[in-house]
């Protein structure tokens, strides 16, 4: 596991750094899309490519995740930020009350590209 933040250079650099000092993976799951394209980019710089060498799977369905092939997770992002609005709007009319913690799950989707493949 490495922390490469939320960037394509982020991206790019932590996976030289799999390639060169540890262990090539058989898969990476990037934080976000953007670094799985700067995974992808490392990759074609040393000569290799997904999911010959590594498969490669982001999370965000970036508009750009269609056009390079990356298989990724796509979150329904504005139905978060609605029913974070609508809990924090209850919670603030419901002020000294008990919050308990709770749990929410929103609907995900898998979207396999070009970037992935099944072990063999």
């Amino acid at each position: 596991m490495i922390d490469a933040g939320s960037s394509i250079e982020g991206g790019r650099q932590a996976m030289i750094e799999l390639i060169e000092n540890r262990r090539m993976p058989s898969a990476i799951l990037a934080g976000c899309d953007e670094t799985a394209f700067g995974a992808l980019m490392a990759l074609r710089d040393l000569g290799l490519s997904a999911p010959k060498n590594v498969s490669i799977i982001g999370i965000d369905d970036h508009q750009m995740s269609w056009f390079l092939g990356l298989s990724t997770i796509s979150q329904p992002v504005a139905d978060q930020g609605a029913f974070a609005a609508n809990l924090l709007i209850d919670r603030l009319h419901r002020s000294g009350l008990p919050n308990p913690p709770s749990s929410h799950v929103l609907e995900t989707k898998l979207i396999e590209r070009k970037s992935t493949r099944r072990r063999r």
